[in-house]
Order: C-alpha cells, then sequence, then structure tokens
C-alpha cells in the first residue's frame, strides 16, 4: 500500500472489500492538488495517509517515505490515540477540527483540518479526504486574548464566566468596590461569595492593605467577641496572654464576616457600635480602641425574614446591606459552566501532576444537565475527581441521576412527594418537581418569603423558588 509521491505511477489503494481502486490521481487531478494553498491528505479506511500533497510535506517536515502508510495520529502533539478514530471515522460525516501537530524536527504548530468523506463508484464509504491548514497566527491571537481574560479575572477574584447573570454581579463589583459602603453578599452556598468579597478588596484603595476572612459558623459561641475584638491576659480561663483580635487585624484593610447570620444576639449590638463609631474593647480591657475598617459579609440565609423573626437585628441588617450583591446559583449561569470547567480541569492537572484530559462538549451538555445543589464548589470538587480517573485519557463524570432540582425537594418535603423508589424518566422527574413545588406553594396558601412561606418549607431560599418557579412556569391561577 505504501508508495513515494516520485514515482510516475498513480497511487492507488485497494478496499479490503473491493478490488477496484479507489484512488487514481491522474495527472490533472494531481497537477490541481500540488497548486493547492493548503495541505491535502487521502486515508484510506484504515486511517492510513495514502496520498499527500507537497504542501503537506511542508508543513509537517516530513519526507514522503516519513509520512505515507502512517495514521495522522503520527502528528499529534498530544499522545491521544483515540483521537485520530474519533475524528476521522469514514462512517461519520464531514468534519472540522484543530489540533496542536508536532513537525518531524518537534516544532509545534497549530493545525485546522477539514475531514470529508470519499466514496468509491459503489457509493461506499472507502476513506477520507483530509485538508490542512497553519493556523498559528489565528491560535496566538486567541491565546493572547486568553491571557487578557485571565488577567481580567485576576482582577475580580479569579471569578469565571460570560453569563449575563454573572456579568451583573462583576458590574456591580465595579460599582462598588472603589467606595467605602459595607456591603452583603447573598448567596447559596459555594456560590462563590467568598471570590466576590477578595474582588471588592483587590478593586479597592484598600487593596495594599489585608483582607482579614472570619468565617463566623466555625466560631464558639462564647468566643465570638475574643475572636472579633481580642482580649487581655486573664480576660477568661485560658487567656495566657494578649490577643488582637479581626477588626485590629483588619486595620485600615478589609473585614470579610462569612456566615454573618451565625453571630449570636447578644454580640450584635456590639457590632454595630463598631460600625457606627469605628471604635471597641478588647474583653477584660478597658481602654478604647479605634480601627478604620471596611466590612463585607455574606450569609446564605434570608437575612431581612431572620431580622423580622427577631433573630437578627433589623438596624445592624440595615447597616449590612447597604450595597447588597446576590451570587446566582450554578444552575442559573450554566452558560458558565463549558468555562468553568476548563478552568478546573486545567487547575486540577497542573495541581495533581496528571495529563489534562480533553474536554468535549458532551460532557458540558452532560453537566449542564445537572442541578448543581452544591454549586460551583460541587463542579470543582467532580472535575478534580474526573481528572484523577482520567489518568490522563478519557474524562468521565460522575454524577447523580436525577433531574433538575427534584431529588433534592423530594427529600426535603418527603411528606409532598410519590411513593415508590421506581426508576423515573428524566421527563417523570420534571413533572415529579413540578408537582412539589405546587403542592408546597398550595400548602402555603402561594406565600414564599418568610419562615411559614413555601421556600421554607421545600428549604430552599425564596430566589431559588422564584427560579424554579419562572422555569416550570408555574404561576397562581386567577380569583
Amino acid at each position: 500500500m505504501l508508495r513515494s509521491m516520485d514515482s510516475a505511477a498513480a497511487i492507488q489503494t485497494v478496499n479490503s472489500s473491493s478490488t477496484e481502486p479507489f484512488f487514481e490521481p491522474g495527472t490533472f487531478y494531481r497537477t490541481a492538488l500540488e497548486s493547492l494553498s493548503e495541505g491535502v491528505m487521502v486515508l484510506d479506511n484504515d486511517c492510513r495517509i495514502i496520498y499527500a500533497n507537497r504542501l503537506v510535506y511542508e508543513i509537517t517536515g516530513y519526507s514522503p517515505e516519513g509520512l505515507l502508510g502512517q495514521t495522522p495520529y503520527l502528528l499529534r502533539a498530544d499522545s491521544d490515540p483515540a483521537a485520530c478514530e474519533e475524528n476521522n471515522d469514514p462512517a461519520d460525516g464531514p468534519k472540522t477540527f484543530e489540533f496542536e501537530m508536532k513537525r518531524k524536527d518537534g516544532r509545534l504548530h497549530w493545525i485546522h483540518v477539514k475531514a470529508t468523506p470519499y466514496r468509491n463508484d459503489g457509493g461506499e464509504v472507502v476513506g477520507r479526504v483530509v485538508a490542512l491548514s497553519c493556523i498559528a497566527r489565528q491560535k496566538n491571537l486567541e491565546f493572547e486574548n486568553e491571557f487578557l481574560q485571565d488577567e481580567f479575572r485576576a482582577n475580580f477574584g479569579n471569578i469565571v464566566g460570560h453569563s449575563p447573570a454573572l456579568q451583573k454581579v462583576l458590574a456591580q463589583i465595579a460599582t462598588v468596590a472603589p467606595t467605602e459602603a459595607n456591603v452583603l453578599i447573598l448567596g447559596e452556598s459555594g456560590t462563590g461569595k467568598e471570590l466576590v468579597a477578595r474582588a471588592i478588596h483587590d478593586l479597592s484603595a484598600r487593596k495594599d492593605h489585608p483582607l482579614v476572612r472570619v468565617n463566623c459558623a466555625s466560631i464558639p459561641k462564647d468566643l465570638f467577641e475574643s475572636e472579633f475584638f481580642g482580649h487581655v491576659r486573664g480576660a477568661f480561663t485560658g487567656a495566657i496572654k494578649d490577643r488582637v483580635g479581626r477588626f485590629e487585624l483588619a486595620d485600615h484593610g478589609t473585614l470579610f464576616l462569612d456566615e454573618i447570620g451565625e453571630i449570636p444576639l447578644d454580640l450584635q449590638s456590639k457590632l454595630l457600635r463598631v460600625l457606627q463609631e469605628g471604635q471597641f474593647e478588647r474583653v477584660g480591657d478597658e481602654r478604647t480602641r479605634t480601627v478604620k475598617v471596611r466590612l463585607i459579609t455574606a450569609t446564605n440565609r434570608d437575612l431581612l425574614a431572620e431580622a423580622k423573626a427577631g433573630r437578627f437585628r433589623l438596624d445592624l441588617y440595615y447597616r449590612l446591606s447597604v450595597f447588597p450583591i446576590e451570587v446566582p446559583p450554578l444552575r442559573e449561569r450554566l452558560e458558565d459552566i463549558g468555562a468553568l470547567a476548563e478552568h478546573f480541569i486545567k487547575q486540577a492537572a497542573r495541581r495533581l501532576g496528571v495529563p489534562r484530559p480533553r474536554l468535549t462538549k458532551l460532557h458540558v451538555q452532560e453537566l449542564q444537565g445537572y442541578d448543581w445543589p452544591g454549586n460551583v464548589r460541587e463542579l470543582q470538587n467532580v472535575i478534580e475527581r474526573g481528572v484523577i480517573l482520567a489518568k490522563g485519557s478519557k474524562l468521565q463524570f460522575d454524577l447523580p441521576h436525577r433531574a433538575a432540582g427534584a431529588s433534592r425537594d423530594s427529600r426535603a418535603t418527603p411528606e409532598l412527594s410519590s411513593e415508590g423508589n421506581e426508576e423515573l424518566s428524566l421527563d417523570e422527574l420534571a413533572v415529579r418537581e413540578r408537582e412539589i413545588v405546587s403542592a408546597a406553594l398550595s400548602r402555603t396558601n402561594w406565600k414564599i418569603y418568610g419562615a411559614d412561606g413555601a421556600a421554607a418549607l421545600l428549604r430552599i431560599k425564596p430566589t431559588t423558588l422564584v427560579s424554579k418557579m419562572k422555569r416550570l412556569n408555574i404561576q397562581k391561577a386567577s380569583a
């Protein structure tokens, strides 16, 4: 099958199921192929190169003897043996794709490929005609653009995405960051509230001073005051030396209080005083200290509802929420999942020291079909696990098989779900989700917010419930 282009005879190859030659370039066609401004190869049904024009040899650096009879896998730089057959299956229609080619001398070049099935006189697909063109300049521009986007993301706390919902958040960050306003960041767990806080700090005039983070949910109740304001030696049992509190550490910088709703009610008046006057005392100390701190807080609770229920000071809520920013859940920014997944794959492969697996459109569609109750944090964990299990080969994700939100809502309100554990289709699960949400709304007389509202019954945020109602087209019937 292997023949050199230097021979005067026409190149032939025989289909394994036919004795008829399927490729015989005559003088006219040979001249036309050699004069093209792009490389042209012909592959047989075993994915082997049986013809290449002059430009292919120039692009690849190979001689005819080194190229003919080989598979295009020889030219790939990513060491993916399955890629050749995946992109050159004769049973498929025309395909276009890009790959990084490794020349004979080891240099790398980006190549654009268009592969079209070739048929014999009987209509059988017996190979492919492959057109190659160098796109190094185009790729350089793409990489430069990616670099600029990375720089842009660096200014926004490594926030990745381009969806309208996220763009709204970035616009709010850019607006409030240069001011001294207190910011309340709202959103479900795992949506990236800390990244928003860091972006606000990094874009503010305080960026050269500390950003001090406190997770209020992790502090024992009797240690809140010491954690925030510090203490002096002997103030209480175990206070063997003076301790600086977080407000002092953040002086002239930014203090980020995550899970602000966990602060005990009796401490909230002291927090309000610091916000209003910039003054406090360490535990066990009579000396009043002064600080200049910008406060950014975050919560996954409905803080206003908590305040109206008497579990949070209303005056403190208004002081904290001068500029609220709501970070959308991942299911409301599906357009960002591909970019986030690619970002996490790159991160995980670099950190774990493993080959970077390829993310396909089917992968993205699979990820977009899941509800992501854990949001971006859950996506990152799924991606990292997939990278570890891929071991440099095909990427697979371990996702629960359920429709968007259905399993989570039915788990939260088992009394609203149907009996039985039979396997359901996605359509049936979507219907089940609609029934659960409708039942919760009916039970609460279509009240969404508050402790006695449908959102509380379903154990989800009111904004999430409103989003579900829109997606499921659930509307209250006219009286």
